[in-house]
């Protein structure tokens, strides 16, 4: 004899996922109520490894791309600085004497150095903030609205 099912079957599909949700039948026996739960449980835990999965694979690549960065900023100022300084003090000397005699050409060099690669750092720091297209785990999100309000209405 075929076993009652406490549940009744739903499908929720988005541009990613087709997700096949389980909803309760109040009129069900004792264990199929049981079994039914742990299927229900177990949808939710599905759902929710494929959004982790997801924002896992986000996390990464912002922490990739966080690394690569900062290696590239360090190697790029270091090497610009030591290059462009001793072609561009013997200019920034030219240009300062009579006007300054406190600051010399090479100082001048690496301050505005110091303030072009400032502008980069901020650039940077507000494309790692740039927040993912979708909400993380929206779909999780929106199944346990669904629960509450179905819990909500059937007490």
């Amino acid at each position: 004899m075929a076993q009652e099912s406490a549940f009744s079957k739903t499908i929720h599909e988005d541009s990613h996922h087709t997700v096949e949700i389980d909803e309760l039948d109040p009129s069900a026996s004792p264990d199929s109520l049981k079994s039914a739960a742990a299927s229900f449980l177990a949808a939710r835990l599905e759902l929710a490894s494929i959004e982790a999965k997801e924002a896992a694979g986000f996390a990464a690549s912002k922490a990739v791309h966080g690394a690569i960065l900062g290696i590239s900023a360090f190697f790029t100022w270091a090497l610009a600085l030591a290059g462009l300084t001793g072609v561009l003090a013997p200019m920034a000397t030219r240009w300062l004497s009579g006007k300054t005699d406190w600051l010399p050409g090479w100082a001048a060099v690496l301050f505005a150095f110091a303030i072009l690669h400032g502008i980069a750092v901020i650039i940077c720091v507000v494309l790692l903030k740039k927040k993912p297209s979708s909400p993380l785990f929206e779909l999780t999100r929106q199944e346990i609205k669904n629960d509450k309000q179905w819990l909500a209405k059937n007490k």
